[in-house]
């Protein structure tokens, strides 16, 4: 053996029987594609656990976005305000009730009979309601006299002014971002009622606004994590909020049972349609269910025998022989016979006698008379005549096909 096949032998053995590209490159990138997607889907789990420890939206307590209010919360707990956040407007009567503090983040959401519910329990208890940024339906119904009048579309800065006293919470100055940069509408300004109390005013009317224990803020950005840092915003909202030891940060859920007010269209239907309405839905699914009952394929049962035609055909004529039924036999011989002519003249099978000898007197020596004597009902009197009359039908047969 020379050495050069040698190394090739050698080399092939080295990449085995099918060559270097024996294993696949799809098979060779599969553990770095499994990596990849257990990384991504490590990441999300990640990202997701991250994000459910709290809930993010405008003004919720526990969220570090923008719009959050993490930042307001921890500082009132670190001053030691107990803040408890509610969802429920019967927990935010109680803790009016209690003599807590109760901060409304979004009256707007609110129906009338949770902003009465409110109403009346700080009027029992004469506690503190702060409402953010309500709009006048909140306010009438809330049996206030203060009613917006103007909204500050632009970034301002708002200087409390003399007149504020005690209101302005030891803020001087108010920063409000632009409408573009707020998390809800632009700022909203209000008219104090007679004989109650405004600060932070504009020509059109003031920021923050109080009537007997309700505190109104005509902007919601001076709570959020972005906007508490500007100016004294954050001395109105510690200051305010933190007055009292116990503070309830009330977020308008959806799932509120006060807030299941509304009549639904079925409550419009009388007691007895909710029977009525299910017994016609289970009587609708009973006849579905037996409509839509298939019965299977079709079941091929053997014949016990089986008989060939010729049987049957000798069997019926020796039962006509027997009976001496030689008209039968008869009749039966010249309907076969008249079929299978007028299949062969392109005559229908429903022709009369009189069409079929018609047809036939071209193509045939016989007469029609004889014809009709051989394919009519003509009795026949004698087992040699049935014999003859079937040798005559075969002779006419064949000579159509000549």
């Amino acid at each position: 053996m020379s050495l050069a096949p040698a190394a090739a032998l050698s080399a092939r053995t080295a990449q085995g029987p099918t060559g270097p590209s024996s294993v696949p490159d799809t098979d060779r990138r599969h553990p770095v594609l499994v990596t990849i997607m257990v990384i991504a889907v490590l990441a999300a789990v990640l990202a997701a656990v991250a994000r459910g420890h709290y809930r993010d939206g405008p003004l919720e307590p526990d969220a570090p976005t923008a719009q959050g209010s993490k930042a307001v919360v921890q500082v009132l707990e670190g001053l030691g305000v107990t803040v408890d956040v509610d969802r429920h407007t019967a927990d935010a009567v109680d803790a009016l009730d209690e003599g807590s503090t109760v901060l409304v983040t979004d009256p707007g959401r609110l129906g009338d009979r949770q902003l009465t519910a409110l109403a009346e329990a700080q009027e029992r208890t004469g506690g503190t309601l702060v409402l953010v940024q309500p709009d006048g339906m909140a306010l009438s119904s809330l049996g206030s006299e203060i009613t917006p009048v103007g909204s500050l579309r632009t970034k301002a800065r708002v200087d409390a002014g003399p007149g504020c006293a005690d209101l302005s919470h030891r803020a001087r100055v108010l920063e409000i971002p632009a409408e573009a940069d707020t998390i809800r509408s632009a700022a909203l300004l209000y008219r104090p009622a007679d004989g109650t109390q405004g600060c932070f005013s504009t020509e059109k009317g003031s920021l923050v606004v109080e009537d007997d224990g309700l505190v109104v803020l005509g902007s919601a950005d001076l709570l959020t994590n972005a906007g508490v840092g500007h100016a004294d915003n954050s001395a109105l909202a510690l200051n305010l909020l933190g007055a009292q030891d116990d503070l309830s940060w009330y977020v308008p859920s959806a799932n509120d049972p006060m807030a299941a007010t509304s009549q639904t269209p079925l409550g419009f239907l009388p007691d007895w349609a909710g029977p009525v309405v299910l017994w016609l839905l289970l009587v609708t699914v009973v006849a579905l269910v037996a409509l839509g009952r298939r019965f299977g394929p079709v079941v091929i049962e053997p014949l016990p025998v089986t008989v060939r035609p010729q049987e049957l055909v000798l069997g019926r004529a020796r039962l006509l022989q027997r009976s001496g039924s030689r008209d039968a036999a008869a009749a039966s011989l010249r309907t076969a016979t008249s079929i299978r002519l007028a299949d062969r003249l392109g005559l229908h099978h429903e022709s009369s006698l009189d069409g079929l000898i018609a047809a036939l007197a071209p193509h045939s020596r016989r007469t029609p008379e004889q014809l009709r004597t051989l394919l009519g009902p003509t009795p026949v009197t004698s087992d040699p005549d049935l014999v003859r009359l079937a040798h005559d039908l075969d002779h006419l047969e064949k000579e159509i096909d000549r």
